[in-house]
Parts: C-alpha cells; sequence; structure tokens
C-alpha cells in the first residue's frame, strides 16, 4: 500500500493529470458576465437542482484607489446564476441575500451549493469586524433570498455540506484556522438537525496530501460513487521558489492545486484512495501568468463538482487566480486509475504536537 508520508519533502514540479480535460472556452465567468460592478468572479459552488444547474460565485470588487488601512476590496458577495447547460448561466441581477435574526449578512463568500433532502442549501463564510464565521442557509426556492440555519464561530472557511445523512445524521466538513499557524486540515462535524453541530474530528490531514505542505480544504460536496465517497479539494504549498511579485506589490509564494480523495462507504471518516498527484494545476494562460488581471498566482481552486446523468462524466467548477470561474472534465471510469489506495496518518486529531518522527503502518 501506497505510504504519502515517507516522503515529506517540498512538492517540485507540478502538471495537471492526463485525465483533466478543461472547456475549450473557458473561463465560463469573468466580471463581464455579473450584472452590477465587480473585478473578480470567481470559486463557484455549483450543484443541479431540479434538473438546472445552479452557481453561486464569489463576486469582488476590487478597491482600486484604496488609502492606507483600507480594504483591497470595496465589497465582497456571493452572486447567483442558474443554467440549463452548465455552461451559460444567467447571473441573477442582485448578488445573494443570506438572512440572519432580522439582518442581511456582510461579505458572504467563498460558498458551495449543496442539494440535500429536496432542497438547495448555501454554505459560505462571511467577513464582519468579529473576524470570519461559517454559516449554511436554505434557499427560498426562487430569487437570491437564503435563511441561515446556523453560524458558527470563527474561524472557518471551507464548509460544505454532505448530500445525505451518514448513519442518520447530517455531516459538514470545515477548515478551522490552526492556533499553532500552518498546516490547516479538512475536519468534520455532525448533526441531528443542521443547526446543533457537534462530535468533530479530523478528515483529512494536510501531511496526507503529498503535494501539500501549507494547508489543505474541501472542494466540492461529496459525490457518492459504487466505489466510495469522492471529496475534490484544494492543497498548498508553499515555497519561496514560486516567488512572485504582483503589479500592487504583494508578494505570492503559494501554489494551489486540487486533488481527490475516496472515502469509505461503510465508514465515510475513513479514507481509502488519493490521487498521488494534482488533477489540477495553474497552467493556461488565463490561470497564471497573467498578474494584471489575476489577483493571485499559480491558482486553481475547485468549488463545484457535478456527475452527470450517465454516472461517469465528472465536471469539475474551478476559480483560477481569484479572478474566473472555469469549467473541466473526467471521468470517474479515469479517475479511478490515477487514485492510489491509501490510509490516513493520523486517525484521530490527538497526536502530541512534539512528536516529530510519525510512524505509519
Amino acid at each position: 500500500m501506497f505510504n504519502p508520508f515517507k516522503d515529506r519533502s517540498m512538492p517540485g514540479e507540478l502538471h495537471s493529470s492526463k485525465i483533466i480535460r478543461r472547456y475549450e472556452n473557458n473561463p465560463i465567468l469573468t466580471a463581464e458576465n455579473v450584472p452590477y460592478p465587480a473585478t473578480y468572479v470567481f470559486n463557484a459552488g455549483v450543484a443541479r437542482f431540479n434538473g438546472k444547474y445552479y452557481i453561486a460565485p464569489r463576486v469582488d470588487l476590487r478597491n482600486c484607489d484604496r488609502k492606507p488601512g483600507e480594504p483591497a476590496m470595496k465589497s465582497i458577495h456571493t452572486g447567483f446564476g442558474v443554467s440549463d447547460d452548465g455552461i451559460n448561466f444567467n447571473i441573477y441581477p442582485e448578488p445573494i441575500r443570506v438572512h440572519y435574526k432580522g439582518e442581511i449578512l456582510p461579505w458572504v463568500c467563498d460558498a458551495r451549493l449543496t442539494v440535500l433532502e429536496g432542497e438547495l442549501y448555501l454554505s459560505f463564510c462571511f467577513e464582519n469586524q468579529h473576524s470570519e464565521r461559517p454559516g449554511i442557509a436554505r434557499w427560498r426556492g426562487e430569487g437570491v433570498d437564503f435563511d441561515a440555519l446556523c453560524i458558527g464561530v470563527p474561524q472557518q472557511r471551507n464548509m460544505i455540506i454532505c448530500p445525505e445523512k451518514v448513519n442518520g445524521l447530517y455531516m459538514r466538513f470545515e477548515r478551522p484556522s490552526n492556533q499553532w499557524g500552518d498546516p490547516f486540515h479538512i475536519w468534520y462535524s455532525m448533526s441531528p438537525d443542521l443547526r446543533y453541530w457537534g462530535d468533530s474530528e479530523l478528515l483529512l490531514g494536510c501531511e496526507d496530501v503529498p503535494y501539500a505542505t501549507t494547508k489543505i480544504g474541501g472542494g466540492a460536496p461529496w459525490i457518492k460513487t459504487d466505489k466510495g465517497y469522492l471529496m475534490i479539494f484544494h492543497a498548498v504549498d508553499d515555497n519561496p521558489i514560486h516567488t512572485v511579485t504582483m503589479p500592487d506589490g504583494r508578494v505570492w509564494q503559494r501554489r494551489y492545486t486540487a486533488g481527490a480523495a475516496l472515502f469509505s462507504l461503510e465508514d465515510p471518516t475513513e479514507l481509502i484512495a488519493i490521487t498521488k498527484e494534482p488533477l489540477l494545476v495553474a497552467e493556461e494562460p488565463y490561470e497564471t501568468g497573467c498578474t494584471d488581471k489575476l489577483w493571485t498566482e499559480f491558482t486553481v481552486f475547485p468549488c463545484g463538482a457535478v456527475l452527470e446523468d450517465d454516472l461517469d462524466t465528472l465536471r469539475i467548477y474551478y476559480g483560477a487566480g481569484d479572478y474566473s470561474t472555469n469549467l473541466a472534465f473526467t471521468t470517474l471510469h479515469e479517475l479511478w486509475t490515477v487514485m492510489t489506495p491509501c490510509k490516513r496518518l493520523a486517525k484521530y486529531a490527538t497526536v502530541p504536537f512534539w512528536i516529530a518522527d510519525w510512524k505509519h503502518e
């Protein structure tokens, strides 16, 4: 069995998998496709619901004339759109409104869409003066209004709802910040009602991903297959050799890639396979190199995955450079050929932090 922890050296040159086919007319969404002021339209949650594709991209308006101490963005929203083909989206004239205790939540972003028990749900984080908080909201069925079911404590991102119950309980993924700094990992929590959450534990550690050194996070909601629960995730390696100075003076040296992991049908918390190499790496002209357009370099970020009616074709929706929304295709048949049986290094998040030389059976 492959041991992904044997060599923890920095990842070298990385390339997208041969099984990935990018949509020939990428990007499918940019600021030009949004009917209100925007600079970046990226990291879009996507779900197929009632025969149509729904999309919820992050929409940022850059503060180009910002003064010292001002935020980099004038506004951050989540857009909402619908499509018959999952490529040409009609974006609603207003961003999503998430209602919470009589207020509209500010700066809702990094959303995912999940179809669960015949309803469409939005999971997200939102920026506010008391740090970033995660949340889950249910769509009212028309327009751009969602009602918050639960709001969590800081600091968490990449909250994703599972599309079905596990042992009678709802399940979600989350990526809390680590008080010790990097790395960040993927966790799960369980709930009887989508409001109260507990039984939290580690789902996937950064150390479990050969091409991650800094953090990992959930990408799209799970897809149930005959071989297990499929998760598309993002992975980050941080290396000075990637250092780029952006036009506004920011220094960027992280590389965001996308991979896949498979979890057991019998015990969905058990990792059984992983891609030893990334599925997606920023390589195309609309993904890397164009620093006057991109907010970040070397970045692909998956937030949506849809399995088509043939139960084989897989669409992966991803952001590129924190600038645009794009689409790639593969098949489950091909995906199984690049996944390697694997077990997680730490069964639970209980390993003392001073133990550096971890052993793996």
